[in-house]
């Protein structure tokens, strides 16, 4: 900065003597400068300011701003000495308008970027909105579910209380067909069929029962004849054998009295008749004991007979009578129980069959029909008492849960997008925005579409968009037909 200063001191010197060399007058040579030198001083630097200006603007070329404020506040600071008083002041005049002259040129840039920065900022909203691709009309939109009569008979006055704009759940009954003329001819036949067959298994459990009674009683008859039969014979079989017993005694006499007679036979002391007698009284003894252990042998084979359950008896039959009936009524017993299980297997099957006529009956004869999806009614095409046929429109109900965006845009923004690309929704006079995706692009082909608000309604720009904004489902209710803007990120 110092170097900077010599060098305009300098520059100074020799302008003053070129000027000397003009013819210009001199000024006076003095140690010690008059009072009439600042003044001069001040003339020939405002006639030399534009020279000046013009030759220092160089040495201000190749510094910055902050370069520059150094480099004059080093001017301002330096002191004139006593010795060069005219030429300092000479040279502070000209920094002081070298440094008005500067800060002319700074408050210029200043006041030039300070326009420039509200030109930039008053134009980027316009700007950015051209260069975006947004709609020419947007408009929310959802699809239509059209309920039809499944059967033909009469609307149910349900319906009363269903009008258009009703918010309604998932699964919310609507209305009631009833077809009274339906038929149920089968139905009738089955039932009457399960009746009387009810009615045959009433009678054979009844019969069941009397015969499970009547084998009972039976039984124990049986069971009391085998114990009274079975205490005859024990008593028959201990009187066989005190029979037999006195037999014995019998025997034992004889064979003594014949002991006795053989010698007096022999000694011609007894008759021959009586010896006779003797002996067969002996013989006769021994028969009549093996008589009666022989009666007991059976006595005792009948016992044990009739503990395993069979009679053994003078009649040759081997079972009583009350024991044959038993078997008999216990026959009729099993045979009653097999048909009472060949009803209820045959009663259960009419009973299916009558669940599946049942379930046709109602197909035929009654519907009522719920909405699958949450939304509202959109449009009700019949009333209380009317008679519907089958697949005839009843009601039209909006799916709110699939709300949607139809938008229309021109051909060159058309051409740019494609599916699946982001965009986003705002309702008009409102500030938030709603994320989606490009779901459908239809273009000028008038495609069916089953929604609200037909995409041929829309007829500012024929290229049709549709987007699906999700977040709008989520509300929880319809603003189908409220207008907004759809911008494309693509």
């Amino acid at each position: 900065m110092r170097k900077a200063g010599a060098q305009m001191g300098r520059s100074s010197n020799t302008r003053a003597k070129g000027a000397a060399v003009g013819g210009a007058p001199k000024a006076p040579q003095a140690a010690v400068p008059s009072p009439a030198a600042p003044a001069l001083a001040r003339s020939e630097s405002q006639s030399n300011a534009p020279k000046a200006d013009a030759e220092a603007t160089p040495r201000f070329a190749g510094l910055d701003a902050v370069g520059r404020l150094a480099m004059l506040k080093e001017a301002f600071e330096r002191r004139p000495s006593p010795d060069a008083c005219g030429e300092d002041q000479l040279r502070l005049a000209q920094f002081r308008h070298l440094a008005r002259s500067f800060a002319k040129k700074q408050r210029r840039l200043l006041k030039a970027l300070l326009g420039l920065a509200v030109v930039a900022a008053v134009g980027y909203v316009p700007v950015r909105a051209l260069l975006q691709t947004t709609s020419t009309e947007a408009v929310v939109n959802a699809r239509l579910i059209t309920l039809r009569a499944p059967i033909e008979g009469e609307v149910g006055i349900g319906i009363a209380g269903l009008g258009v704009g009703t918010e309604i759940d998932a699964g919310a009954p609507l209305l009631r067909i009833v077809n009274k003329r339906a038929e149920r001819g089968r139905l009738d036949d089955l039932r009457r069929l399960v009746s009387r067959l009810e009615g045959e298994r009433t009678a054979l459990l009844a019969r069941r029962d009397d015969l499970q009674v009547l084998h009972a009683d039976l039984t124990a008859q049986t069971q009391a004849f085998t114990e009274g039969r079975l205490r005859q014979l024990e008593a028959r079989t201990a009187e066989l054998a005190s029979e037999i017993a006195a037999a014995g005694a019998s025997r034992e006499e004889a064979e003594r009295a014949l002991a006795r007679a053989v010698p007096l036979a022999a000694s011609k002391t007894m008759t021959s008749a009586a010896f006779e007698r003797a002996k067969r009284d002996a013989v006769v003894a021994v028969l009549m004991e093996k008589a009666l252990r022989h009666r007991l042998t059976g006595a005792e084979v009948e016992v044990a007979a009739l503990r395993q359950g069979v009679f053994i008896g003078d009649s040759y039959n081997d079972r009583p009578r009350s024991s044959q009936r038993a078997d008999e009524v216990a026959q009729r017993l099993s045979e009653v129980v097999a048909d009472i299980r060949e009803r209820e297997a045959h009663i259960a099957s009419l009973r299916a069959e009558i669940g599946e006529e049942t379930r046709r009956y109602e197909e035929v004869g009654t519907a009522e029909l719920a909405t699958p999806v949450r939304g509202s009614v959109w449009e009700v095409m019949t009333a209380p008492g009317e008679a519907v046929v089958r697949g005839q429109d009843l009601v039209r109900v909006l799916d709110c849960s699939g709300v949607v965006i139809t938008a229309t845009v021109d051909e060159a923004a058309y051409n740019r997008l494609r599916i699946g690309d982001p965009a986003r929704f705002r309702f008009r006079s409102e500030r938030a925005e709603f994320k989606g995706r490009i779901a459908g692009l239809t273009g000028v082909a008038a495609a069916p579409a089953n929604l609200a608000i037909q995409p041929s309604a829309l007829a500012k720009e024929p290229y049709r968009v549709t987007v699906a904004v999700p977040d709008l489902a989520k509300a929880g209710h319809c603003d189908i037909g409220r207008t907004g803007r759809v911008t494309f990120d693509r």
